[in-house]
């Protein structure tokens, strides 16, 4: 058995790298036949003609190399009509065991291709309890595997909390364009913040990209001292905990309102607390069930929850090592590819036998 992954994108995207590439070199590790196939669906998409035909037929191409007994892993790949249409019909007509993966509420934009190939799946990954509860209306073989890290990579950089630094250190890291309706709720958090906490502090935003409104968000803040680092070599699997090390305190606004965002996951908060970093989350999709409140980190509702929580993370070192430290042990035991691929093993070989339930 050979399982074969179609991806969104290429390594660089963040999805495609943490749920097919990253998956595959972890199977391969463990003795499983895995292979990715190119091109990458994303680049169907953006490629313009005559070069999308050649796309096109390196696509079908690929598909010979699937044998009787392999299974087709389509991660997220809904981007392109072509490769859509081409999916379709090779499955339907070859009758080969298919898994489609997607990590994100992608149904409220492609709600046909991704209702379809939820429909044609022998098994369905997602990624959050609200992304499960829409596929189960149209598969009963649903599976939630959130997204996970790399977690021998964060220990490395694991956060020592017992050497003081003044002052201390909020950071984000994501891209920055892309996020800024998330970021505007930080900003009027900072803006109360700077006037009422007692302990001094530098904001940090990886992933600026020089991007003008960014900047402008968080430098209009007065007596907000701000770091920005417009951006990291992504490939390169050790920059973003490096930085995050640095961190004391790591924080992920992110608005709760609509579909998109109600059952929508994050990568970041996960990579604070591998870090053992402290994490303060905005309470929204798939954070309640990952982190329990006090515990092994913050979620906040609203703007004073934020301020009233950050306060006490601030004032308080022991506060910020002891949910640290519990956050890296919730990310090691449940988040890590060590906890995930068994499970994903198992679940080739219960679709590969037909035995899955």
């Amino acid at each position: 058995m050979t399982v074969h992954f179609f991806t969104f994108s290429d390594a660089v995207g963040g999805s495609s790298r943490q749920r097919a590439f990253r998956v595959v070199e972890e199977l391969q590790a463990r003795g499983v036949m895995a292979v990715t196939h190119w091109p990458p669906v994303l680049l169907l998409s953006r490629t313009p003609w005559p070069g999308k035909f050649r796309l096109i037929v390196a696509t079908i191409r690929s598909l010979f190399s699937i044998q009787k007994g392999d299974i087709v892993y389509l991660q997220r790949a809904i981007a392109n009509k072509y490769f859509f249409v081409i999916m379709v019909v090779y499955l339907f007509f070859s009758r080969r065991k298919m898994i489609f993966d997607f990590d994100d509420p992608v149904y409220t934009h492609s709600f046909f291709k991704t209702k379809t190939f939820t429909q044609m799946a022998d098994a369905v990954i997602t990624c959050t309890h609200g992304q499960a509860e829409w596929a189960r209306k149209y598969n009963p073989n649903v599976h939630l595997f959130h997204i996970v890290v790399d977690f021998p990579a964060y220990k490395k950089f694991t956060k020592d909390y017992t050497q003081e630094h003044h002052p201390l250190t909020l950071g984000w890291v994501g891209t920055g364009p892309e996020h800024l309706p998330n970021l505007k709720i930080l900003a009027s958090v900072l803006t109360k913040l700077v006037k009422q906490a007692t302990t001094p502090f530098t904001f940090v935003l990886i992933g600026a990209l020089k991007n003008k409104k960014v900047y402008e968000l968080f430098q209009s803040i007065r007596g907000l001292t701000v770091e920005f680092i417009d951006s990291l070599d992504w490939t390169d699997p050790e920059c973003v905990p490096r930085e995050i090390q640095k961190f004391d305190i790591g924080v992920l606004p992110h608005r709760s309102d609509g579909e998109w965002n109600k059952n929508k996951t994050s990568l970041k908060n996960l990579e604070y607390m591998a870090c053992g970093v402290a994490t303060i989350c905005s309470a929204f999709g798939e954070m309640p069930y990952v982190i329990a409140d006090g515990v092994n980190g913050y979620l906040a509702s609203n703007e004073d929850e934020w301020v009233e929580k950050l306060q006490k993370l601030l004032s308080s070192r022991e506060l910020r090592a002891k949910l640290g430290r519990a956050g890296q042990e919730n990310v090691h035991k449940n988040y890590s590819y060590e906890a995930m691929i068994p499970r994903l093993i198992d679940l080739f070989n219960s679709v590969s036998r037909g035995t899955i339930s």
